[in-house]
């Protein structure tokens, strides 16, 4: 159909192998930075877990049958739209979403989808997700260079968020 991936989970491991993002000495279930991730990684400040020739980042590609949302945790408070209250529970929130699946507001009742809500860069929403660990959220984003890459390769645009940990389920 046509909301199918182009490409398959391992040729894109194979693309960002290539590329130095993930390391040659990977395998499908351990997957490791490569020697040129800081190439396509923009850290905003120090970076602890990444020191040279020992690379610490452990890269975890997520491919679900279907659009999924992934992350809801946020240092910044997430408010509904229109009503603006907040959202008390927004990792729980967005483990419902489905394509059809709303929200309803427990303080007004209003009502809307779930991907309507401004996620503050801690959510996103796709069939496939590249998670790099051992980065604190606001550290580091990725550079221009993985973005164009990815595009380059997938033919789609990407995106990215911050999230305290995956609970990603495939």
């Amino acid at each position: 159909s046509a909301n199918e991936l182009t490409f398959s989970k391992a040729e894109l491991i194979n693309h960002l192998t290539e590329l130095g993002f993930i390391s040659s000495s990977a395998n499908s279930l351990n997957l490791y930075a490569g020697n040129k991730l800081m190439d396509f990684i923009t850290f905003l400040g120090c970076s602890p877990a990444l020191k040279l020739g020992e690379v610490e980042s452990t890269i975890k590609i997520h491919h679900f049958k279907q659009l999924t949302g992934l992350g809801g945790e946020s240092i910044e408070t997430i408010r509904y739209p229109t009503c603006k209250h907040p959202i008390h529970d927004p990792a729980k929130l967005l483990k419902s979403f489905t394509e059809t699946a709303s929200w309803q507001c427990p303080n007004c009742e209003l009502k809307g989808e779930i991907d309507a809500i401004n996620w503050r860069k801690s959510a996103g929403f796709s069939k496939i997700f590249i998670e790099v660990s051992q980065i604190f959220p606001k550290e580091a984003v990725p550079s221009d260079k993985l973005l164009e890459a990815l595009h380059t390769f997938t033919k789609y645009n990407w995106k990215w968020f911050y999230s305290k940990a995956s609970s990603a389920t495939e």
